[in-house]
């Protein structure tokens, strides 16, 4: 008698918790899943989105679609991902220029980052690197930093995209020094004028500047990450060239809109980060071109704020205006 009143209350007590856990919360998920990715297909993001959609899905017993929308600098994707119901079928892989740094670069931006969309986990890095025309005078970060303070404004530079933009205006606040902005409307415009010799610099992904490097149509100055990535031991640093204070890569990181029940984001963070955490998926990343950076989503809600900050402080003293 005694050990069937246990079991009653045990199970009277089970259906108590399992009452207090949202009806949407316990049938998820229950259909397929999407990732929506701000930019095309075939590119490294896009790349980096499939093959976690791929082990996401296969941990979550559902398909994972990568649905690409691309336009508008990824402003498109974004607002897409921000109106989508907050009911964890909608993931965003967003980046420090898609959820930040757009937000103070296009006047029609449609949503408010740190408020419509709740951060899930950290995914990885894409160094960056300043690059001459092949046949340039420069040959080192110190030759540009001579030239740049002997003749301020008269070398320019291409910013085909944002990180482009924001990674030439964080060099010139962090050296002191002035290099007038040629904007073009994408980054493969801006790399051909630099190849031909009308740019005098550009600050491009480290991965899809080293083919231009390495089959001599480009020359490397200097990576703009922390570390010496492992995809150019080479290179120096701009913070070894002597130029303190100055760091800068792309970072990418996974969200859902804001609104979705804490049960459900919860969950899709600890199995994107037990899909980031392998080994596998490490070496998969490196081959794409980026560096893990495997993160919690406290970690990544500290680095979008600060992130933010940055971008709204450099755009500040670029008196760079919202397009």
């Amino acid at each position: 008698m005694k050990m069937l009143k246990r079991l009653l209350i045990g199970l009277l007590t089970a259906a108590g918790l399992m009452a207090s856990v949202p009806a949407s919360a316990q049938a998820w998920p229950s259909r397929p899943l999407q990732m929506i990715v701000p930019q095309g297909a075939g590119g490294s993001t896009d790349a980096l989105a499939r093959l976690v959609a791929q082990a996401l899905g296969e941990r979550l017993g559902q398909n994972v679609v990568v649905d690409n929308r691309a336009g508008a600098g990824g402003v498109l994707g974004i607002g897409a991902a921000a109106k989508a119901a907050p009911d964890g079928y909608t993931l965003l892989l967003g980046s420090n220029t898609t959820v930040a740094a757009n937000a103070f670069l296009y006047a029609s931006f449609p949503v408010k980052p740190l408020e419509d969309f709740t951060p899930l986990a950290m995914a990885a890095d894409a160094p960056f690197v300043f690059v001459v025309p092949a046949h340039s005078p420069l040959k080192s970060m110190s030759d540009l930093m001579a030239a740049a303070k002997a003749a301020p404004g008269k070398l320019n530079y291409g910013s085909g995209t944002s990180s482009a933009l924001l990674c030439t205006e964080l060099l010139k606040r962090a050296a002191g020094i002035d290099l007038t902005r040629v904007p073009y409307k994408s980054s493969a415009q801006g790399l051909n004028d630099l190849i031909g010799g009308q740019l005098d610099v550009t600050c491009e992904p480290l991965s899809s500047s080293m083919p231009n490097v390495k089959a001599g149509r480009m020359r490397a100055l200097a990576q703009t990450g922390a570390q010496r990535s492992p995809l150019a031991p080479d290179i120096e640093t701009v913070a070894e060239a002597g130029i303190k204070g100055f760091e800068y890569s792309a970072w990418l990181g996974f969200f859902v809109p804001a609104g979705v029940p804490r049960e459900i984001s919860s969950r899709l963070a600890a199995e994107l980060l037990a899909v980031l955490r392998l080994p596998a998926t490490a070496d998969k990343i490196r081959g794409i071109g980026f560096e893990p950076r495997t993160a919690d989503a406290d970690a990544l809600a500290a680095t979008h704020r600060a992130e933010m900050a940055t971008v709204a402080a450099t755009v500040r003293a670029a008196g760079i205006k919202a397009e």
